[in-house]
């Protein structure tokens, strides 16, 4: 079964934070595309961000940078991971998101593609019947 996604899914290994209204989670962001991306967080916050059904996925561009805020939509919550969509985007964080997706695809290697932590989270080995 082929995916449906209008984006590719880039494995894309960095920390971030996702903020619910007054409240900010530490995450680990699995995967990220121009429409959208994977979080870990803690279970607690995996439930309250469901919850709320929006929130705010932060990134940090460097040292010298401040973090680009990603307004987003949660579509799926569930094994400590948070799925979103991003909404309302303007040009400055469409382009930034761009630049992210760009330098993590030129980055990934071929194993990464078929490899993440999730995969491992969930005891799913990539490397069996996968072409």
């Amino acid at each position: 079964m082929g995916e449906k996604r209008s984006s590719q899914r880039i494995v894309f290994v960095a920390n971030g934070v996702l903020q619910c209204r007054d409240q900010r989670f530490p995450c680990h962001v699995e995967n990220i595309s121009l429409n959208g991306a994977l979080a870990g967080v803690e279970d607690a916050a995996c439930d309250l961000v469901r919850q709320e059904g929006r929130c705010v996925l932060s990134l940090p561009q460097g040292l010298s940078a401040p973090a680009v805020d990603l307004a987003a939509q949660v579509v799926h919550t569930g094994f400590g991971l948070v799925g979103l969509r991003f909404v309302e985007l303007d040009a400055a964080q469409e382009k930034s998101l761009a630049e992210f997706v760009g330098k993590a695809a030129h980055e990934e290697t071929p194993a990464e593609r078929n490899s993440s932590r999730l995969y491992i989270r969930l005891g799913i080995n990539a490397d069996k019947g996968r072409s």
